[in-house]
């Protein structure tokens, strides 16, 4: 905005027009940054490749000036910005965050922002390492090559996938020097991990990070691997949360923004409520049974979408893709959340959160406890009309889907304080606002077998002037998988 006032004005002049239209400067600004967020600008995986930055930042730009128009129209304040200066802000704006993007996705793919990291472990959890770190590129970790754990001398200088088993635990220390190693992922088993820690506690004193499989997993999916935690882990995370948060400060903030809600939302809900009993037969609301905190049962509220004979047939089914028990009205409103508007109904008495995992019914929660692991840990806190597995996952229509929505609700459940929730209402609204389809499950990566090549890496110890050599052919291989990558 300097830059174009400065452009348009000089310095002097230019000053004096930024203090007088000051507002719209600011409005201006905000819109501009709200549109960067709903483009996806603020997404690290937006940043992989040229096309869809190039995408984005077209899109915000434009979605900024229709705004940021539509708001100057409405007001009708006098002291607007002038056509000028507007479109030289949104020719720098746009000119600005495409070279910042580029340039980062630029150093990035060049390595200059990846962190150098160690596989402890060559079994199958190493494997499931690999392929988590190659679902996410833009975590910007580089893996240098293995550590075994076992006795098997034989499997030092073989390859997993593309990535060379180095040595036994007796050489961690040489290869965290000769690659400046900065994160050691531990991949072994339950049993083996407890003595792997106390061996390499002293590189955490040192400033290397030591993660495991579920603390890598978190990290980059933001999800909780569910095959791979006990009770114990679930004893430790729930020490994770802010008690004045749970106890006090959600409980004000679900009251007052239900309450905020019901206000601003009451035309929307009549309006809703009237096409509803004219377009099908039926109550416009519908209620069932479902169980809240310490299942406790409770009525949910919501806008009716289905036939009212949906389920006379079929009894309790999961909704899927397409359901012909779906009115073509009950397709928007489930499209844009505004089914679920009564539920601040539900916030309000206690019965629910505005932000938690989705209330589910009894005979589901049987269903899926039999099936899921800890599915029960859900009834731990209170439901909520939006969460995290809600705004991360599609809609479970599966034993699998739900398997899926556990892990972010655990996510949630540990990491529960007032900034996840304004994170997780911030994406409900751009949600609620441009309406989203059911999103499709991420795709595998597709699992390779073991590519076992013959390697003299040892020989690194015993031959100190082939180090560089072999640094620089390490570097030479990592250049080329960039390279496949990008392609």
């Amino acid at each position: 905005m300097y830059a174009a006032v400065m452009l348009r004005f000089g310095i002097h002049d230019g000053l004096a027009y930024i203090h007088t239209h000051w507002a719209s400067v600011v409005v201006t600004w905000a819109v501009f940054i709200i549109s960067f967020y709903i483009a996806g600008l603020y997404e690290s995986t937006r940043l992989q490749r040229i096309g869809s930055t190039l995408t984005a930042a077209v899109v915000a730009v434009c979605l900024g000036m229709v705004v940021s128009l539509a708001v100057f129209y409405v007001t009708s304040t006098e002291r607007l910005l002038g056509r000028g200066v507007f479109g030289g802000y949104a020719i720098f704006v746009f000119v600005a965050v495409l070279s910042v993007r580029l340039l980062y996705l630029m150093v990035s793919n060049r390595g200059f922002m990846q962190q150098r990291c160690l596989i402890i472990g060559s079994n199958g959890e190493a494997r499931q390492v690999i392929e988590l770190v190659e679902q996410h590129p833009h975590a910007g970790i580089r893996i240098l090559g293995l550590i075994s754990c076992g006795h098997d001398k034989d499997k030092i200088g073989k390859f997993i996938d593309d990535y060379p088993i180095l040595g036994g635990l007796d050489t961690v220390e040489k290869f965290v020097a000769l690659y400046d190693i900065e994160r050691l992922i531990i991949a072994a088993s339950a049993e083996a991990e407890l003595g792997l820690l106390r061996r390499l506690r002293a590189f955490r004193y040192r400033g290397l990070a030591l993660v495991d499989f579920v603390s890598l997993y978190e990290e980059l999916a933001q999800e909780i691997p569910i095959d791979h935690i006990n009770d114990e882990w679930l004893l430790l995370a729930s020490m994770n949360n802010s008690r004045i948060h749970i106890r006090r400060l959600k409980r004000l903030t679900d009251i007052a923004v239900s309450a905020i809600g019901l206000l601003v939302t009451w035309p929307i809900m009549l309006i809703t409520a009237a096409l509803i009993r004219l377009t099908s037969k039926g109550p416009a609301l519908f209620r069932q049974e479902r169980l809240g905190r310490d299942s406790v049962p409770f009525t949910l509220l919501k806008f009716r979408t289905m036939r009212v004979d949906a389920e006379s047939q079929t009894g309790p089914v999961w909704a899927v893709d397409d359901d012909p028990r779906i009115t073509w009205l009950g397709k928007w409103l489930r499209k844009f959340r505004i089914d679920e508007l009564p539920q601040l109904i539900n916030v309000l008495r206690g019965e629910m959160s505005l932000v938690g995992p989705r209330p589910e019914r009894e005979i589901f929660i049987h269903k899926l406890s039999e099936k899921i692991p800890f599915y029960a840990e859900r009834l731990l806190v209170p439901p909520g009309v939006t969460g995290w597995a809600q705004v991360m996952a599609p809609y479970a229509a599966s034993i699998e889907d739900s398997r899926r929505k556990l892990q972010f609700d655990l996510y949630y459940i540990k990491h529960m304080s007032f900034f996840l929730d304004i994170l997780i209402f911030a994406k409900t609204l751009k949600t609620i606002t441009f309406g989203r389809e059911r999103a499709k499950p991420p795709l595998p990566v597709k699992t390779k077998l073991p590519r076992y090549v013959e390697a003299k890496t040892e020989t690194l110890f015993f031959n100190p002037s082939a180090s560089a050599k072999a640094a620089k052919l390490a570097e030479e291989v990592d250049e080329r998988r960039r390279t496949q990558r990008l392609a």
